[in-house]
């Protein structure tokens, strides 16, 4: 099986709106709806967020990276560079998200080894991974990936990863 992070670019497939489409059924919390017509715009914004240009209030630069699983985007992983205040309390430098029919399939756990190699090889040697207190699979797709638990703050599990 081919699996691999494809970074997320201004011109995307229909999967990909169909998989965002998905995280705002699940009240992710990444979008309170995604349309055909937003979704240029959407990819725009996230395109420049990881530049660094028009960050909203409160934002930090991150990358979106796509999963993909035999040509077909299964999940999304955001890769924060730095991290502030808020973050630290719950989002930290990573945040993902699995397509609902290959959650339990060890997808999760893959996509987190691929983004930890990347920020290995960019020199990155320490990240905050943050999960709710009740999301069992996030908890095993970290602790998988050698994540430590820190703590807890305000129903947060908070751990470091060293890579």
């Amino acid at each position: 099986m081919n699996i691999y992070l494809k970074k997320l670019e201004l011109k995307e497939p229909v999967e990909i709106f169909n998989l965002l489409q998905e995280t705002v059924e699940e009240n992710w919390g990444l979008m309170d709806s995604m349309t055909h017509e937003k979704f240029p715009k959407y990819l725009k914004e996230k395109y420049d967020e990881d530049l660094g240009i028009n960050l909203k209030k409160g934002r930090v630069p991150q990358t979106t990276y796509w999963l993909y699983a035999n040509e077909i985007p299964c999940g999304m992983i955001v890769v924060r560079r730095g991290i502030n205040e808020p973050l630290l309390k719950r989002g930290g430098h990573i945040g993902y998200y699995i397509k609902k029919n290959y959650r339990r399939k060890g997808y999760g756990e893959k996509m987190l080894s691929l983004c930890l190699d990347l920020l290995r090889k960019e020199g990155q040697n320490k990240v905050l991974i943050t999960c709710n207190e009740d999301n069992i699979g996030s908890q095993r797709v970290i602790e998988n990936n050698m994540g430590i638990l820190e703590n807890i703050v305000d129903g947060s599990r908070r751990y470091w990863i060293n890579l």
